[in-house]
């Protein structure tokens, strides 16, 4: 009789330490997994913003600033979608050298990119004005790209139109791409009449 109840208290215990074995083991394993699903929570958070106002540096020079009325973060993404965005782009020396006002954007957090759709225009210092229905920003020493419905107009010069453009970043340089409208003009009066091309 003493050897069974030593028998079943031996077999009892091997089964609360098999099972406590299989809950430490069990949590080892799924450790990973609730790891991941915690991180995939926070890897896609959103949140909406108002009055946003954000500025780049680089080497404690300025190097782009845009104010958004309002903008959403996504996290999944690493982008903020802003809604009525103005802003300033600098050379090397701080100085603004190009201005900008769209409806809507995109600012790229990884490739730093500013992507600009709706009612797009950028002013150069010099007074130059692009519009167009996409431009991308991408830096100093990247090009301006725009997209769908491209004018560009340089003071007492000319006036282009186009489906799709490429400028350097001062916009004083371009080229347009696939079909396309150039006229020259010398005063006011001739230069309305090209902007309404």
């Amino acid at each position: 009789m003493k050897k069974r109840k030593l028998f079943a208290k031996i077999l009892i215990l091997v089964l609360l330490l098999a099972i406590t074995w299989g809950f430490i083991w069990s949590w080892s394993i799924t450790k990973t997994v609730r790891k991941n699903n915690s991180d995939d929570k926070m890897k896609n958070q959103h949140a909406i913003v108002k009055n946003i106002i954000a500025t780049e540096t680089k080497e404690e020079k300025k190097y782009w600033e845009f104010y958004a009325k309002s903008g959403e973060y996504d996290s999944e993404h690493n982008s903020v979608i802003l809604n009525d965005v103005i802003g300033n782009f600098y050379d090397k020396d701080e100085n603004v050298v190009v201005s900008f006002k769209s409806s809507k954007g995109t600012y790229d957090e990884k490739t730093k990119k500013v992507e600009l759709n709706g009612d797009n225009l950028f002013v150069g210092k010099d007074g130059s004005q692009l519009y167009a229905d996409k431009l991308i920003w991408q830096g100093q020493d990247k090009d301006i790209l725009a997209n769908g419905n491209v004018q560009f107009i340089q003071p007492n010069k000319l006036v282009t139109k186009s489906e799709r453009a490429v400028f350097n970043s001062t916009l004083t340089n371009f080229k347009i791409i696939g079909k396309a409208k150039v006229k020259v003009y010398t005063d006011d009066e001739t230069k309305k009449k090209y902007t309404q091309l």
